[in-house]
Parts: C-alpha cells; sequence; structure tokens
C-alpha cells in the first residue's frame, strides 16, 4: 500500500522543537496546554478544511483535512477528508477514512452516516475491497511490501485494480505472500497461513540426502521386464519392418506387371480396377507397417537403454553408510541397437561374455 504523503502544520513543527529542546520533562500542566495547543491547531485546520470545500477548492481541502487528522485523528475529520479524497479521485484513500468514519461515529448521527455510506459506495465502485484473513493472529500484514497493521485488521483493505502482494511475517514463522489481481467492484477474501520456521538448535539436524542402495528383490525384477519389453519391442519392430518389406516387394511386382500390360505406363491406369486396388492396399500396408517398426524398435531401444543405465547406476550406488564403494568386476552382458535406413531395418549385438 502507498504511503501517503504527510502535511505539517505550524503547530506540529513547534511542538516538535519543543520536545527536542527541553532537556527535562514537562510538567503536567504543561503537557495539558501542549494538547490544547495540538487540539486548537487541528480545529482550526479543520475548520479551513470546511471552508474550503464549501467554495469548491478540493485539493486545499483536502490538505487542510489531512494536517488536522495528522493531529488529531477524529472520525469527524476522517468523514471530510474521505469526500474530499472521492472529488480528487483518490478512491482507495476515500474508501479508508470513509470506512474508518462508521466504524467510529456514533449511531444517533443518522443523516451523517447516510451520506457517508453514498459516498462509500462510490468510491468501492473504483477499488478492489480485500478481506485479509491471517493465521496466527499479531502477525504483521503487508500489501505490496508496506506493512498496513497486524492480524486481524479491523477494516478491509482496499486495492486499486492490477497486480498485488499481500503477505504476513511474524517471529518464529515463515514469511508468505499471497498474490492477487485486484478488479474494481468485486470483493474477496484472501487467507494467509504462517508456518513455524526451523529452529536451529540442540538436537536439530541439518537435512542432508543420503544415497540408498536398492533392495535386490526390487533391482532385479526390473531389470527383467525392463529386458523384457526391450525385447518385445525390437522383435515386434523386426517383424513389421519384415512385412513392410514383404508390401513394397509386392507393390513393386504389381507396378511391373501394369508397365508390361500397359506399354511402359507405371501409373495405375483407369481400366484395371482390380489391379489398381491391390497396387494401392500394398502401398498403405508397407507406410503402416513401416510407421509400426520404427516406432517399436525406437521404443525397444529407449527401454533397452535405460534399463542398462539403471543397472548401471544401481550396481555402483553407495549404501549411505560412508564407505569407498569399490567398481563392480566385469560381468557378462549384451546390447542390441536398432538400425534403421532407407528400404532396410536391422539390429546391432555387441557384448562381453
Amino acid at each position: 500500500m502507498r504511503k501517503r504523503p504527510q502535511l505539517w502544520s505550524f503547530g506540529v513543527a513547534v511542538a516538535l522543537m519543543a520536545q527536542a529542546a527541553g532537556a527535562q520533562q514537562p510538567s503536567t500542566a504543561a503537557a495539558a496546554d501542549e494538547t490544547d495547543a495540538l487540539t486548537e491547531t487541528a480545529r482550526q485546520l479543520y475548520e479551513e478544511g470546511r471552508e474550503a470545500a464549501a467554495a469548491g477548492k478540493w485539493a486545499k481541502a483536502h490538505a487542510s483535512f489531512l494536517a488536522a487528522w495528522r493531529i488529531k485523528p477524529h472520525y469527524q475529520i476522517a468523514s471530510n477528508l474521505g469526500v474530499a479524497c472521492l472529488k480528487l479521485g483518490m478512491h482507495r484513500d476515500a474508501a479508508e477514512y470513509l470506512v474508518r468514519y462508521l466504524r467510529e461515529a456514533p449511531a444517533t448521527k443518522v443523516n451523517e452516516r447516510q451520506n457517508a455510506e453514498a459516498s462509500l459506495k462510490e468510491a468501492l465502485a473504483k477499488v478492489a475491497s480485500v478481506t485479509v484473513q491471517v493465521t496466527p493472529a499479531g502477525a504483521e500484514v503487508t500489501v505490496d511490501g508496506a506493512v498496513v497493521g497486524k492480524a486481524p485488521l479491523p477494516d478491509r483493505v482496499f486495492l486499486d485494480p492490477g497486480k498485488h502482494e499481500i503477505g504476513a511475517r511474524l517471529d518464529g514463522y515463515a514469511p508468505a505472500t499471497r498474490p492477487i489481481v485486484a478488479v474494481a467492484g468485486r470483493a474477496e477474501t484472501v487467507e494467509v497461513q504462517l508456518e513455524r520456521a526451523p529452529v536451529a538448535g540442540v538436537g536439530a539436524r541439518p537435512f542432508v540426502v543420503e544415497p540408498v542402495a536398492p533392495r535386490d528383490e526390487l533391482r532385479t525384477p526390473l531389470l527383467i521386464a525392463g529386458g523384457i519389453a526391450a525385447g518385445a519391442g525390437i522383435v515386434t519392430g523386426v517383424v513389421f519392418g519384415v512385412l513392410s518389406g514383404n508390401r513394397a516387394d509386392h507393390a513393386e511386382e504389381v507396378r511391373n506387371e501394369l508397365s508390361a500390360r500397359w506399354g511402359g505406363q507405371r501409373r495405375c491406369p483407369t481400366g484395371d480396377v482390380a489391379q489398381c486396388k491391390d497396387l494401392k492396399d500394398a502401398v498403405l500396408d508397407e507406410i503402416h507397417f513401416s510407421n509400426v517398426a520404427f516406432g517399436s524398435l525406437v521404443a525397444g531401444g529407449v527401454i533397452g537403454v535405460g534399463t542398462l543405465v539403471y543397472g548401471l547406476v544401481t550396481m555402483e550406488t553407495d549404501t549411505g553408510t560412508g564407505t569407498e564403494v569399490k567398481p563392480n568386476p566385469p560381468v557378462p552382458g549384451a546390447r542390441v541397437t536398432p538400425i534403421l535406413g532407407p528400404g532396410a531395418a536391422g539390429l546391432s549385438f555387441s557384448g562381453r561374455f
């Protein structure tokens, strides 16, 4: 929330200089005289603001009301200050002062309260009204990094339209924030739950991720399942690769027959419907089988590589005891790699035995 500029009256400046210059604590009578002087100054500023408002000089009225409010935050000043903010287009500030007035003004001021409610309704149409609920109580509530009070807040928080961030902080707890997109005229609730911060001390142990050795009963089935899946993918790819090749050979035979029958024309003539359909089916089968073969070989290869990597990694994983890990002795193994190329498919085998 923005910090509003502070206008200091002459009376406030005199009071501050007197406080800094005095070497001794003022007597009770002197303190009472000072309070009366400040109250009188606030009253004068308030009357100046009323006169400026009556003349339609709202900027001057706002300055006088704000100076009076800084000296004595009375609900009657809040009402006039809220109206001045509303006239100047400061809708968020207007809503804050008018809500403060309605919270503190006596119920007997019926007409004044009705006027304040009407002005507040006009201001709320231009800002977002947010009820902030923070747990635990006593936490500082912030809006865009600026402290607006302690939980629970007595009033709603009013935001100009746009992106904002509502947060909370309290000693012993981790701070938390919640983003919000304020929409003019909308009322909503934002909840912020603070969690206790970890305490470092006796018995506290830093969080350390330790490698854990895989259990044999889990590792072995995974390796077996991975090998079977990889083998199945590769075998499926080879089978469909062969089928794709057969259909390609058949399509070529049909093209040669059509070429011989129709004087060297390899394209399908309109007069030979049966052979044309046979050629079309053979070409489509070739494409489909080729796609299935390629996908199966790739899937089988990926699964096989993943299984191999998993086996190597888990074979050399430390148990977390802090002892040195010695490399495992070579073990027999095999590696299968799919080979794909234009018009050809196959497998490459390698390993140690």
